[in-house]
């Protein structure tokens, strides 16, 4: 993408118009011989400007920086006129596009355009992440974006890296350098830490099963339980009955033993139930955890062009997912409408088999022999309970750990992925570092490294700036600042990343003329923008006709300030 033109409107009437071309842009002051002062008269306001439509509260526009304090003409100005700030560019598609923002001391009462539209301010956001970041998803957010590329303070002309404000966490140095440098695994990062969190969540529940003993005590308790239930039924049946009862309360047995046994397979059905709803759900949250829109932002915040059979392909991949996921809950499905089917069943079942063995009940008239044989009954139950609970809880810790391993498979697949993509990160770094390298060297006849690593498992970004000669200062710095902000666009450009290449740079006074000359001569061939405001002076031997011939866009003075005030 390239900035076209930066337009600002009084009253609806063009008060100033910035014209910017490829390559080098200089912002100067008038011919110093003719004017008094090349200061305060709003070289750095075009930035501000810029920086004004990507979301900045706009204070530095009419406020002094050190002591951010109103600058009385330019309030007035603003208070009293009908301001409009509008930037024309081209998209990444190379498609004409605009964005205006009235300019307000307040930011709450500004008003958004989109292509001469008025748009809500979500909407205006998401069309500048997209057509000038190349940005998709949340993070990394726009005003931290905007910073490497609008460096208009001594504080982002000092830091060649570190260019955010000093309270700025890590993590959003690794959301801002992942997504510069074409890591396609910031959704892959969030998919492991979610599947982290679900291990550790099976793992707690793994241990719950667990305690007090483990599957293998659990394995030993059974047998000599399953030997206490054949004894008791051995005796039941064998049981002396004295009198002519002896029917009745044979069927009061026979009836208990189907109670239990109904029970059981009752209890059964009723935790299967319960797992393969919890297994439904998971389903519907694997299938609606991606779909082409995703992906489509994956592949775009990747800077990759989705199009043609690329998008084709891997949608149709998706949704051939997404089929098989809803095939298999379809199956899940019946199995749960079967096992409640069944559950109705054995419920009903269980209350006849009651209203049976109260009959039964009623009809004996030998409490001895109702007790004696109630007690081994009630034994067989407990027995038989305290098995079908030792099955139960073995049966859960098999699906803990079955799930754990899904779980632990699907991770591994994931930091696969994520691997795949720091290798192309490695790549881009190192691709990067070729032109830094090459312009560092032909600046300071040094060789400047940029150091950029991910750790996979504390899922970190490491970074520094490595020389011969470290901890560069004053015009020195902003000359290893230059080259690696030019080389930044020169490998957007041969990555082919959806990135801005355009780079605004103020106050570079101090940097050897030299230097200066080498800076803009690299600038001037880049395939992007590079614009820097700076005092005349600085450009005043006759190397530098050339520039400020074909490359200046703005010429300010006294006379002619940026807002005409």
């Amino acid at each position: 993408m390239l900035l076209h033109r930066l337009n600002v409107y009084k009253n609806k009437e063009l008060l100033r118009q910035v014209v910017f071309k490829k390559g080098l842009n200089l912002i100067i002051n008038a011919d110093s011989k003719l004017v008094k002062s090349g200061n305060s008269i709003g070289k750095t306001t075009p930035s501000r400007l810029l920086d004004y439509l990507f979301l900045s509260a706009g204070s530095d526009i009419y406020t002094e920086p050190e002591f951010k304090k109103d600058i009385p003409e330019v309030s007035s100005f603003i208070d009293s006129n009908d301001i409009l700030v509008e930037l024309e560019f081209f998209g990444f598609d190379n498609k004409p596009k605009s964005i205006s923002r009235s300019l307000k001391r307040n930011p709450s009462d500004s008003e958004f355009y989109v292509n001469g539209v008025l748009s809500d301010k979500k909407s205006y956001s998401e069309f500048v992440a997209a057509n000038i970041f190349g940005l998709t998803g949340e993070k990394p957010s726009i005003r931290n974006l905007s910073n490497k590329f609008i460096r208009n303070t001594n504080e982002k002309m000092q830091n060649t890296a570190r260019f955010l404000h000093l309270l700025a966490k890590p993590d959003v140095y690794d959301q801002v350098y992942l997504f510069l440098f074409g890591f396609a695994g910031l959704d892959l990062l969030k998919e492991k830490a979610h599947i982290n969190n679900q291990i550790s969540i099976k793992k707690k529940h793994l241990a719950a099963y667990r305690n007090p003993y483990k599957e293998s005590a659990l394995e030993k308790m059974i047998k000599p339980l399953v030997h206490e239930e054949e004894d008791l039924k051995s005796r039941i049946s064998s049981f002396d009955f004295k009198d002519a009862q002896e029917g009745s309360v044979q069927e009061l047995v026979r009836i208990q033993g189907e109670i239990s046994g109904v029970t059981m397979e009752y209890s059964k059905e009723a935790n299967r139930i319960d797992y393969l709803k919890r297994f439904i759900e998971k389903l519907k949250g694997d299938a609606a955890s991606i779909d082409g829109k995703e992906l489509y932002d994956i592949y775009s915040d990747a800077g990759v062009s989705v199009s043609g059979s690329l998008k084709r392909s891997y949608e149709d991949l998706i949704v051939f997912h997404n089929k098989i996921l809803s095939n298999k809950l379809e199956l899940i499905k019946k199995e749960l409408s079967l096992c409640e089917a069944s559950y109705l069943s054995l419920k009903k079942e269980v209350h006849r088999l009651q209203e049976l063995e109260g009959n039964v009940f009623r009809g004996i008239k030998e409490p001895d022999t109702l007790k004696s044989i109630g007690q081994m009954y009630n034994d067989l139950s407990s027995v038989r309970e305290k098995i079908a609970s030792v099955k139960v809880l073995l049966e859960k810790i098999e699906l803990a750990k079955g799930d754990i391993a899904l779980l632990e498979a699907a991770k591994a697949n994931v930091v696969e992925e994520i691997y795949k993509n720091t290798k192309m990160l490695d790549h881009n770094i190192e691709l990067f570092n070729s032109y830094f390298g090459d312009l560092s060297k032909l600046f300071y006849d040094e060789r400047y490294i940029f150091d950029l690593a991910f750790d996979l498992e504390k899922e970190r970004c490491e970074f520094d700036i490595a020389c011969i000669t470290p901890n560069s200062t004053g015009g020195k710095k902003k000359g290893e600042l230059s080259a690696f902000d030019l080389a930044y666009i020169n490998f957007v450009n041969e990555a082919k990343l959806k990135r801005p290449t355009f780079v605004v740079h103020d106050g570079i006074e101090d940097v050897d003329a030299n230097q200066v000359f080498d800076i803009f001569q690299c600038a001037n061939k880049i395939d992007g923008q590079y614009i820097v405001a700076l005092l005349r002076d600085k450009i005043s031997d006759s190397r530098f006709e050339v520039f400020k011939k074909d490359s200046v866009i703005l010429e300010l003075s006294e006379d002619d300030k940026f807002f005409r005030i």
